[in-house]
């Protein structure tokens, strides 16, 4: 009679455990699949942070590539340039390019700069290096100290899809992890409660900052448009100093004869949240002529474009890629015309 009473128990407890665990697979299962960076590192509801605006097109013959000794302009670019969306506008109107990533030169651009660029086979005018604003400070740090270029010439391939793809519709979340979609519901919940919130893993430390920003509604998409995903680097990173600026200017020299444009993107909380964070190195920046303020560009747009930048994403949309591309290519065309004006 005991051990009957024992085996119900136990059954009764391994019933309630499976239902558990079935009810934490379905919530998995339905939870719609991360398309942002950021809700997919934080586990939040794309339900509730993702964009539904759909893209504009970019013509798939502009996501393209040359080899560096046939390219009119080379990239030095990190995330915001790995995606050839911006790019595209200045291959449309008729320049090759080719890119490649901070982290194939070890974050630094050096003394010898021009000649590693003459080794590499560049037989260009115009180097872009883009930087988006929370890691620039860094890369400007140790490339003041840096002279030797120690890594050869590595092109960053273009993407396998064409960037200006829509939102992917619903399908079951096959690839989730048990406990993905309680994570989800909880973290989602907790930023819904507050004004405040950041996702603080013990191993990583502060990844995500969840904020309220005003007027969000009339300049995003996502359900939950009165709050903001950002990553926490906007806050913790340190901001750009005018000593960076003037390195900036200086580096014109070591580049010569080869024309440095400067593409500094900046933070997402910059354009949303803080608009004066780097007003101290726009200051010193802008006068120097060397690359255009895309932080005025953004901030003059983030309520004419929808989604300028994602809730769900640290990058700009489609929108602002073509946004900042086309500041790009009337940047290069004042120091570079395109060829095709060249050879009427």
């Amino acid at each position: 009679m005991e051990d009957t009473k024992s085996a119900k128990v136990w059954l009764r407890i391994f019933a309630a455990g499976y239902l558990v665990c079935c009810a934490l697979l379905l919530t998995s299962l339905f939870t719609p699949i991360p398309y942002g960076d950021l809700t997919r590192i934080g586990r939040i509801s794309e339900r509730e942070f993702g964009w539904h605006e759909p893209p504009p097109p970019i013509p798939d013959a502009d996501v393209k590539t040359w080899p560096i000794n046939e390219a009119d302009i080379l990239v030095i670019g990190d995330s915001f340039s790995v995606r050839y969306a911006w790019q595209s506008a200045l291959v449309g109107a008729g320049y090759k390019m080719t890119t490649t990533h901070w982290d194939n030169l070890g974050g630094v651009v050096c003394g010898d700069f021009s000649s590693w660029l003459e080794k590499s086979g560049f037989k260009g005018k115009v180097v872009i290096i883009e930087s988006i604003e929370r890691l620039l400070e860094d890369r400007i740090q140790k490339s003041e100290s840096c002279a030797t270029m120690k890594h050869a010439f590595k092109p960053t391939p273009p993407p396998f899809e064409n960037p200006a793809k829509p939102a992917p519709g619903f399908q079951l979340n096959w690839d989730a992890e048990l406990l993905s979609g309680w994570y989800t519901y909880h973290n989602t919940k907790a930023i819904l409660a507050s004004d405040s919130w950041t996702n603080t893993p013990e191993r990583w430390g502060p990844l995500i900052d969840a904020r309220v920003v005003p007027d969000g509604c009339k300049q995003f998409s996502h359900h939950a448009c009165d709050k903001l995903l950002m990553t926490a680097e906007d806050r913790v990173n340190p901001a750009l100093s005018v000593k960076s600026a003037r390195f900036m200017k200086s580096f014109e020299t070591t580049a010569a004869p080869y024309k440095v444009v400067w593409m500094v993107v900046p933070n997402k909380s910059t354009v949303y949240l803080q608009q004066n964070h780097a007003d101290e190195f726009r200051a010193a920046f802008n006068p120097q002529n060397i690359g255009p303020d895309l932080f005025a560009l953004a901030e003059q747009n983030r309520f004419k474009v929808m989604d300028l930048f994602p809730a769900n994403e640290t990058h700009v949309s489609t929108r602002g890629y073509i946004l900042f591309g086309q500041r790009m290519l009337e940047a290069v065309r004042q120091v570079f015309p395109p060829p095709a004006a060249k050879s009427q």
